[in-house]
């Protein structure tokens, strides 16, 4: 009787065991008390920091002209002539580069918007070799920029050398870079004056009549002087 009671037994724990492998499985957490309970949140969006580009640099004496400057065939024209050159004939690349020059030195000098302005171009003018000169001193954004330019290239010293046209003068003719004033001291006072431009500028045209001994007797004869900023820079004879 008794081992029949233990096989009983055993064929039971025997059946428990395969139930058991059949239940399904749960994953049971050891601190269920801790665990956050609330949905989860949205993530927020990221701040984006715009990036601001830095400010353009201030424009100098040595900023250069990127950008082509156009010209049209009446301006080509019209600088050539004030330059001496002769436009309907084949421009070099350094002719065409003067014609721009002149251009851009004649914008800024129309934008000089103030008689202050005006006035400390005008009395440093005669004295700047070229346009490159001119547009490098008005390239400078300030009056006081400007009058720190002057004063490093030593403008005004070149004020005091003039003792090269007194010879000139002597000999009742005159010269390229010859002040209006060294001019009238050797030809006198002009018959007529063009001015081109602000006056405050001195481009102007001074107009001669000379009377000039030929084999047949004495002829008249129109000179016409050229003067930027002041000075001689060509002249011609009808």
């Amino acid at each position: 009787m008794r081992n029949a009671f233990q096989t009983l037994v055993f064929i039971g724990v025997l059946f428990i065991v395969g139930c058991a492998h059949d239940l399904p499985v749960k994953t049971v957490r050891d601190n269920p008390a801790n665990e956050n309970t609330e949905a989860p949140k949205e993530s927020e969006p990221a701040v984006v920091t715009p990036t601001i580009p830095p400010p353009p640099a201030e424009p100098t004496a040595t900023t250069e002209r990127k950008e082509d400057i156009k010209l049209s065939s009446l301006e080509i024209q019209k600088f050539a002539y004030e330059l001496g050159l002769d436009p309907k004939k084949p421009l070099s690349d350094d002719e065409k580069k003067q014609i721009a020059n002149r251009k851009r030195l004649r914008e800024l000098e129309r934008a000089l918007d103030s008689s202050k302005e005006r006035l400390q171009y005008s009395k440093v003018l005669p004295w700047l070799k070229n346009d490159d000169e001119k547009i490098e001193l008005l390239n400078i954004p300030s009056v006081e920029g400007r009058q720190v330019w002057i004063n490093k290239n030593r403008i005004w010293s070149r004020a005091q050398d003039l003792k090269e046209f007194d010879e000139v003068v002597e000999s009742q003719d005159i010269a390229l870079g010859m002040p209006a004033e060294y001019v009238k001291k050797s030809w006198g006072e002009p018959v007529n004056v063009e001015i081109s431009g602000n006056p405050i500028y001195r481009n102007e045209r001074w107009q001669y009549n000379k009377q000039v001994a030929t084999p047949q007797g004495y002829k008249q004869e129109k000179r016409y002087v050229y003067f930027e900023g002041g000075r001689v820079v060509g002249w011609e004879t009808e």
